[in-house]
């Protein structure tokens, strides 16, 4: 009698229980305009949207980055200056900079994607003058593009994007360029061009611009590219990477074209930029044993102006070690010599006007890779012999620079 009506009294409380269950839930239900469901996906996507994270349900999304910095010494000595200073710089060679990047998959054989990167430099190490070390830039943009990729067709991109040559005069199989390189990023090189009268140094490269540019799949580790840019540069490129019989192999080779106004010089008529035309030829080939580490990476270039007379030209060459002889990480050291030739003869109204500017360095440095931080610290010497003017009037001048620092990745 007791047994039963313990289990009537059980009966009616789980009933109780039901019903108020039943009605906490449709009480939820209406605060919640009648679809808890959908109310809930709305304030997860308002949550998402202003959230980083790694992206959406089908495009992925990656933030990357580096913080690169230095110390930068350098003494000059002629066309009347002889002056030294000490600037804290950004290295332009790999600046600071941080981006984003993403990827979705279309088909097995399809996908998509973006790149956005940005720079920072507060005291561009290429830029500071004898009484300027604040040759700071605003934050621009490196690459603004989307992309298509075909696994068995290449890859396209549209926007802001690296043409087809950028970098070809940059390869390497080791990890010497943050404080090596022939590059027009160099430390000091507005100090030679406008305070000692040289020239201005570069290695010839389209780098980056608004651009069209394509891909082929890999074929044996070969990979062509060409690129089109706002209808007054274009450029195609081959690159090779491979590893064979104990040696690692990376070379290119890029030819480019450019009708810009922008390349300033006279024209047939006397007026600059209209139809001044630029063939450019360059590439880099490095090569190393990965048995001891030993490694040289050499680079060169040919600059041809049409309203010019002469060739602009330069060449670089560097050899070395690279080993982990630390726990740290690898250790590279290396050293260096190049030349560069600037031809600015030119022809108006049948009359020329010979200007030639030249530039001999050499020098050498250390990186340290610390891999436990994704950090490189680097130290890095160039002594430049710089000569300038007509042949009636040469300006020859000393310049002398050490740049130590480093860069972590993120």
């Amino acid at each position: 009698m007791f047994g039963g009506l313990n289990k009537s009294t059980s009966i009616f409380a789980l009933a109780a229980v039901a019903g108020l269950a039943m009605g906490g839930v449709s009480a939820k239900a209406a605060d919640l305009g009648g679809d808890c469901c959908a109310d809930l996906e709305e304030r997860v996507a308002e949550l998402e949207a202003t959230t980083a994270r790694k992206g959406n349900r089908k495009v992925s999304l990656t933030i990357y980055g580096q913080v690169t910095t230095a110390v930068m010494f350098w003494d000059a000595d002629g066309n009347g200056i002889d002056e030294s200073n000490t600037y804290v710089v950004d290295p332009q060679t790999s600046s600071t900079r941080f981006g984003f990047k993403g990827k979705a998959n279309i088909t097995s054989d399809w996908s998509a994607g973006y790149n956005i990167e940005l720079e920072f430099q507060a005291a561009d190490a290429s830029k500071v003058r004898v009484n300027n070390d604040e040759a700071g830039d605003l934050p621009e943009f490196r690459q603004a593009h989307w992309y298509l990729q075909s696994k068995t067709l290449g890859k396209v991109r549209v926007g802001l994007a690296d043409m087809a040559a950028s970098g070809i005069a940059e390869i390497s199989v080791a990890n010497e360029l943050i404080a090596d390189g022939m590059s027009s990023s160099q430390a000091g090189a507005t100090i030679i061009s406008r305070d000692l009268s040289g020239p201005g140094i570069t290695n010839f490269e389209t780098n980056r611009q608004n651009t069209v540019r394509y891909d082929t799949p890999e074929f044996g580790g070969f990979i062509a590219s060409a690129a089109w840019g706002e209808d007054d540069i274009w450029d195609v490129a081959l690159r090779y990477a491979g590893e064979f019989a104990g040696f690692k192999l990376a070379a290119g080779v890029a030819y480019a074209e450019s009708t810009d106004s922008r390349n300033g010089g006279p024209d047939d008529d006397g007026d600059f930029g209209d139809d001044s035309t630029i063939e450019i030829v360059n590439g880099g080939l490095s090569v190393m044993h990965v048995a001891t580490g030993l490694f040289v990476t050499a680079s060169a270039g040919q600059r041809e102006r049409s309203t010019y007379v002469g060739e602009d030209t330069f060449w670089h060459v560097t050899g070395g070690i690279e080993q982990k002889w630390s726990s740290l990480g690898k250790t590279t050291i290396f050293g260096m010599g190049g030349e560069f030739n600037d031809k600015e003869g030119t022809i108006i109204g049948g009359v020329a006007a010979v200007d030639s500017d030249s530039l001999q360095y050499y020098g050498g440095g250390v990186v340290q890779k610390i891999d436990a931080a994704a950090m490189d610290l680097f130290i890095s010497y160039r002594h430049y012999d710089v000569n300038a003017g007509t042949a009636g009037a040469p300006v020859e001048s000393d310049f002398d620079v050490v740049v130590g620092g480093g860069r972590i990745q993120f």
